[in-house]
C-alpha cells in the first residue's frame, strides 16, 4: 500500500503502479578524499548552493561548500564533538551546524555565506545527536534526546542560544525535527512501544506530545512539505519498509495527521527526505539487499516507487532542496568518503 498525502484528512489506498525512472539524477560526485565517521548533514544557502558538515575520525567538525556543481573540499574546524552533526538554514541565509560537545552539551557554529564562526558551547546533557530545524527569521531550534529519555532543546535567536529546557516523554530514539515553513518546528521520537510521538514548537512554547500511532523500527525524521503550516515525518517500519505521515496543519491534534502509510522498499536506514517543490517530495534510502542508494518521488498524488541510483554506502542518506525541482543527496560509501548526486 502506498500513502497519499491528500489535502483532506482521508487517506486513500493506492495501487503500486509502474512509474517512469527518475532519469535526470547526476552521476555521483566526491566531496573530497577526507574520511568521515558519521552521517553527513547539509543545508541550503542561497542560489542553489549548500554547505555540509560531518564528523572526522578525530572527533572534530568537518565542513564543505557546494556551489551548485562542485565542492570546495573538507575543512576541519577547531573544537571537539561526540556525535554526528545537524545543520539548518536560519531563514536569513545563514546556516547553523551543531553536534554534541565533548562535555555533553551542544557545540555550534554559524556559516554566514563566507566564513564559519568560532565554536560556541551551550551547556546541556544530550543523550543523542541533535536535530536542528529552522524557525525562520534568523532562529533555529536544536533538540536531542535528554539523558532521562525526554526531549531537550535550545533555540538560537540569531545572536545567542537559550538555556536548554526539556519536554517530558519516554523515548527510545533521538528526535527528528523539521520546519513547517510557518515559523514552527515539529519533532518526532519513538516511544517504548515503538509508536511515533510528535511535539510542535509554536515559536514560543511546545504544544505537547501526541501519539500518532505509527509503529517504527528506526529513528524518525521530519521535514517541511513546501506548504506553510504543514510537515511530513518518516521512519523505517517493523517490516523494514519506509513509512510516513503528513501533518495537514491547523490545530495540534492526532486527527490532523494522515494515516501512517508505507512507501515500500526494504531499507536499512531511516531514509532522508526533502521537498522537491511545493507539495512534492523526494525520499532517499539505503537498500538492505545491495546497500545502494534508492530514491522514491511523490508527485503530489502518488509515490512512484524506489529507483536505484547506485553507490555502495553505509549509514543514512541526507537529502535537501537546492531550488524548486532540484534536490541534493549525500551518502557515505564503504570507504567512509562522501559522495553526492543532484536530481531529478
Amino acid at each position: 500500500m502506498k500513502v497519499r498525502f491528500a489535502a483532506s484528512l482521508t487517506l486513500l489506498l493506492l495501487l503500486v503502479q509502474a512509474y517512469p525512472a527518475l532519469a535526470a539524477w547526476s552521476s555521483f560526485v566526491s566531496l573530497g578524499s577526507t574520511t568521515v565517521n558519521a552521517d553527513v548533514s547539509c543545508a541550503p544557502t542561497t542560489g542553489g548552493q549548500a554547505v555540509c558538515a560531518a564528523s572526522a575520525f578525530g572527533n572534530t567538525l568537518l565542513v564543505n561548500q557546494f556551489n551548485g556543481s562542485t565542492w570546495t573540499g573538507w575543512t576541519k574546524l577547531t573544537g571537539a564533538i561526540t556525535s554526528a552533526p545537524s545543520c539548518a538554514n536560519d531563514g536569513n541565509g545563514n546556516v547553523i551546524c551543531t553536534a554534541r560537545s565533548s562535555s555533553g552539551g551542544l557545540a555550534a557554529t554559524v556559516f554566514n555565506g563566507t566564513t564559519w564562526s568560532a565554536e560556541v558551547k551551550v551547556t546541556g546533557s544530550l543523550g543523542s545527536a541533535p536535530s536542528c530545524a529552522s524557525l525562520g527569521g534568523g532562529r533555529v531550534l536544536c533538540a536531542a534526546r535528554s539523558s532521562a529519555g525526554g526531549l531537550t532543546y535550545s533555540v538560537y535567536n540569531g545572536t545567542a542560544w537559550s538555556a536548554f529546557a526539556s519536554q517530558t516523554t519516554t523515548s527510545t530514539s533521538a528526535p527528528g525535527c523539521g520546519s513547517d515553513d510557518g515559523g514552527q518546528v515539529i519533532c518526532a521520537m519513538r516511544n517504548t512501544t515503538g509508536n511515533i510521538v510528535v511535539n510542535r514548537y509554536n515559536g514560543t512554547s511546545w504544544d505537547g506530545f501526541i501519539n500518532i500511532t505509527g509503529t517504527a523500527s528506526g529513528d524518525p525524521t521530519c521535514g517541511n512539505f513546501g506548504i506553510s503550516g504543514e510537515a511530513v515525518c518518516f521512519a523505517r517500519g517493523t517490516d523494514v519498509a519506509l513509512w510516513g505521515t503528513r501533518f495537514t496543519g491547523g490545530s495540534w491534534s492526532p486527527t490532523q495527521w494522515t494515516v501512517w502509510g508505507s512507501l515500500g522498499g526494504v531499507v536499512a536506514s531511516k531514509g532522508g527526505c526533502s521537498v522537491l517543490t511545493s507539495g512534492q517530495l523526494i525520499c532517499g534510502a539505503i537498500s538492505i539487499t545491495d546497500s545502494a542508494l534508492y530514491v522514491n518521488d511523490y508527485n503530489g498524488a502518488t509515490w512512484g516507487g524506489f529507483v536505484k541510483l547506485g553507490q555502495t554506502v553505509v549509514g543514512d542518506p541526507n537529502c535537501i532542496n537546492l531550488s524548486s525541482g532540484r534536490v541534493l543527496c549525500t551518502v557515505v560509501n564503504v570507504n567512509n568518503k562522501v559522495f553526492s548526486t543532484v536530481g531529478p
